[in-house]
């Protein structure tokens, strides 16, 4: 039998060091927990139906008429858009979108909006775009409804809304808030 390269590690059962590899590979699917094969499986079919859906807003958008090609460019950014938040990558562009403005796509929320408009937009782009459009309905629609199952997996596909800090603090006509008019006469 030919030389074995590959070497297994003796401080943690069923994890292989790849050949010429620093870190052990710790990605085996036959040790993974059921909660990362889900999010990985959900995240992958996410990346998938988005890829999708731009393939088929540049397509749309590639006939000569202009509310085609306006629609079309502006479905494929927001496709591209999601692709990347599901992916989390490249760095750069989680510097512009992983920030308070844009924290909103990061959310179930967020998302299921951000989809929606998707749909109905790709409902409009001929028989490709209506079957894409279920399919992303279908896609966010399920994720719902194995997060209700599964809200550990829920939780590491999402993340939760930010809360605002200021929701206790009133201003007054006059520009004083609540807390700076407290025991004086308004």
């Amino acid at each position: 039998s030919p030389q074995d390269t590959t070497r297994h590690s003796p401080l943690v059962p069923n994890t292989i060091d790849l050949p010429f590899a620093d870190q052990p590979f710790t990605e085996n699917p036959a040790i993974m927990s059921s909660k990362h094969r889900l999010t990985r499986s959900f995240r992958s079919a996410s990346a998938v139906v988005y890829l999708i859906n731009t393939v088929v807003s540049v397509i749309f958008a590639s006939k000569k008429v202009y509310l085609h090609i306006l629609i079309g460019v502006l479905m494929a950014l927001m496709s591209l858009t999601m692709l990347l938040v599901t992916m989390e990558a490249p760095p750069f562009a989680m510097k512009v979108l992983d920030t308070k403005r844009f924290a909103f796509l990061f959310t179930f929320r967020g998302r299921y909006i951000i989809d929606l408009i998707i749909s109905l937009f790709l409902f409009g782009m001929g028989i490709l775009g209506i079957i894409m459009g279920a399919v992303t309905l279908a896609l966010i629609f399920g994720i719902r409804f194995v997060g209700v199952r599964h809200p550990e997996a829920f939780s590491e596909l999402f993340r939760q809304p930010l809360e605002d800090d200021d929701d206790d603090t009133f201003v007054t006509y006059d520009g004083q808030t609540l807390e700076s008019t407290e025991g004086q006469q308004v």
